[in-house]
């Protein structure tokens, strides 16, 4: 019988040591709490210093970061390379799992989306700890990667038409790169219009502005949709108004309660229309 490879986890992380860690702190994360995680899931754990199978390094590394069936994300250091790669990973919209360390800072722009803590002083039992907690997140994330209420997705989150694909190209692997990143560059200058639409409606970049963005789309796509029963229309339209109005009794700005009081009467609007 022959051999099953386990699946790949691409791991986003800091290779190199960082500013402000210990040397080998990041090495020690992924060996003691990362990569056995992975195993314990059924899955092998990969880094960008993994891959080799050919010259195009970055090519091979990018083809790995989308297409993997799940990856983990440590946003410990903030490091640029992370953010980056997470975001390539974000607009295709495949499965992640974040992970930092205990008492690292919020990051501005994910800081509404799920992630797990895991202990800096990496004592023994925490990290046992660590692994299981991090073995079934992953095991929950690839169980939730079609469904539309996964809070690790933002093209999820902000009801988005649909997520960036892989251009089918025919030549050479140079020009599937340059297909590649132009179709990742358009779906990463779409998300950062709606970060900044976001921004407008909640400075503090709160989960107000994208659970807002999302109850909007929502709202716009049950106005087109003019094939729908009218029964059923107005059934998702007073859920969503329930959804609205809960979101109306978190905001804390006044703009935000502006913006959430102004989407409620659009509902009632089309709910006259509806009816």
């Amino acid at each position: 019988m022959p051999d099953i490879k386990p699946r790949e986890c691409f791991i986003i992380m800091p290779i190199s040591d960082a500013d402000g860690y210990p040397q080998g702190h990041f090495k020690h994360v992924y060996d003691n709490i990362v990569a056995p995680s992975c195993e314990k899931a059924g899955f092998r754990a990969i880094r960008a210093d993994d891959v080799k199978a050919t010259n195009l390094i970055h090519l091979d590394i990018l083809k790995k970061l989308i297409e993997a069936p799940i990856t983990i994300c440590d946003l410990s250091s903030r490091n640029p390379n992370v953010l980056f790669e997470l975001g390539i990973r974000q607009a295709f919209d495949r499965p992640v799992v974040l992970i930092q360390e205990s008492g690292t800072p919020k990051i501005f722009d994910i800081a509404p989306l799920r992630y797990l803590e895991y202990s800096k002083e990496m004592k023994y039992h925490d990290v046992l700890r660590s692994q299981n907690e991090l073995k079934d997140a992953i095991e929950a994330t690839v169980a939730a990667d079609a469904d539309a209420g996964n809070v690790n997705s933002i093209v999820k989150l902000l009801a988005l038409n649909q997520p960036a694909k892989i251009p089918e190209l025919k030549g050479n692997k140079e020009g599937l790169a340059l297909g590649v990143l132009q179709a990742e560059i358009q779906e990463m200058r779409k998300l950062m219009e709606i970060s900044i639409h976001d921004r407008r409606i909640s400075r503090r970049g709160s989960i107000t502005a994208i659970e807002y963005e999302r109850l909007s789309n929502t709202l716009e796509k049950l106005q087109n949709a003019k094939r729908v029963p009218a029964s059923e229309r107005m059934e998702q339209l007073h859920m969503l108004m329930r959804e609205t109005e809960e979101l109306m009794m978190r905001c804390d700005e006044k703009s935000d309660h502006m913006h959430v009081r102004h989407l409620i009467e659009r509902i009632h609007r089309t709910m006259a229309d509806v009816a």
